[in-house]
């Protein structure tokens, strides 16, 4: 197996700033006989190496003995163990495994394996590189329908269902979008979660993109109920202890988003904490005012609603538009 030049520079990267000379020599001997990294640079052996050159060198070698799937799974297995005595807490890996996941190479956290896999991550819950009982920072959106009950009275189960599948359809299109995933879905709302870079910025960008959406997704319901579907988004921000099996994750950031956009919120409209606003570039941050205190918290929100408006199309993706009149 190869790497590709970016992934593999990315790998030099994390090995040379987690790890120690004389450990990543220790790694070489849990994947080779007699590992020695100065003997295959050709270095006198009481020269010390930089962590970097080491690094080079290790990963060249694996390469070059075809090993280099072993000293992955072998470095992601070390995050959060010890080497050499020491407790090790490997900054980057999740980054590194996410993007060899978009090249097709998953890392399987239950058999311990570095997997060749044709799978779509945006599928995964944890974005093909979360560890299980490992403590992220994470961007919380609660989304749900104003108005539900009694929608369901007005139209019945079976049409509010279509209506159902239709949202969530139109809402993972966006989550995509963004980098997004959806924790956990009930019909007529759910948990939705962002990692990774600039993960508040894209949490925010997707639940304005979402409410400034709804006119269109609610011309495609016409045919099915004769009113619209409105929503209410509330955002929160801070550390969580994943698990794939989402139901087991128990957070005060999921608490307080779901809390928020269920007793905070007004429909068409997106809240967001203290700690989200505090993260976010000016021209996001213009958008938001104080709406008081929730929690013994403050927090913030849209002064307008914003699937009101008078619909232009925001740019999609990584570009924010101000043009929001």
């Amino acid at each position: 197996m190869l790497l590709s030049p970016g992934l593999t520079n990315d790998l030099i990267e994390i090995v040379s700033k987690n790890f120690k000379t004389d450990e990543i020599n220790e790694i070489g001997t849990l994947i080779f006989k007699n590992y020695d990294t100065n003997r295959l640079a050709g270095a006198n052996p009481h020269v010390s190496l930089s962590p970097r050159k080491s690094s080079k060198i290790l990963i060249s070698h694996c390469e070059e003995q075809k090993k280099l799937p072993q000293l992955i799974e072998l470095i992601v297995e070390l995050d959060d163990g010890i080497i050499a005595g020491r407790h090790v807490n490997i900054d980057g890996i999740e980054n590194l495994l996410h993007k060899m996941a978009t090249e097709g190479l998953v890392y399987d956290f239950e058999r311990k394996k570095l997997m060749n896999k044709r799978t779509d991550i945006s599928e995964m819950i944890n974005w093909g590189s979360l560890k299980d009982g490992k403590i992220y920072n994470v961007t919380v959106m609660s989304i749900d329908i104003v108005g539900n009950s009694s929608k369901v009275q007005r139209y019945g189960i079976k049409k509010m269902e279509k209506v159902y599948f239709m949202l969530w359809q139109f809402l993972k299109s966006r989550l995509k979008e963004y980098n997004g995933r959806m924790w956990s879905w009930a019909g007529d709302g759910g948990i939705s979660a962002f990692t990774f870079k600039e993960h508040i910025v894209r949490g925010v960008l997707c639940g304005l993109e979402i409410q400034r959406l709804m006119p269109i997704f609610n011309l495609k319901i016409k045919s099915i109920i004769q009113e619209d579907i409105r929503l209410r988004v509330a955002i929160d921000t801070g550390k969580i202890r994943f698990f794939n099996n989402t139901g087991r994750i128990v957070s005060e950031v999921i608490n307080y988003a779901a809390h928020l956009e269920k007793k905070g919120t007004e429909a068409g409209k997106i809240s967001i904490s203290r700690t989200v606003r505090d993260s976010l570039p000016e021209e996001i941050l213009e958008l938001f005012v104080p709406a008081g205190v929730f929690e013994e918290r403050d927090y913030f929100s849209a002064p307008y609603e914003l699937d009101r408006l008078e619909f232009t199309p925001p740019i999609s993706g990584q570009t924010y538009s101000r043009n929001l009149a």
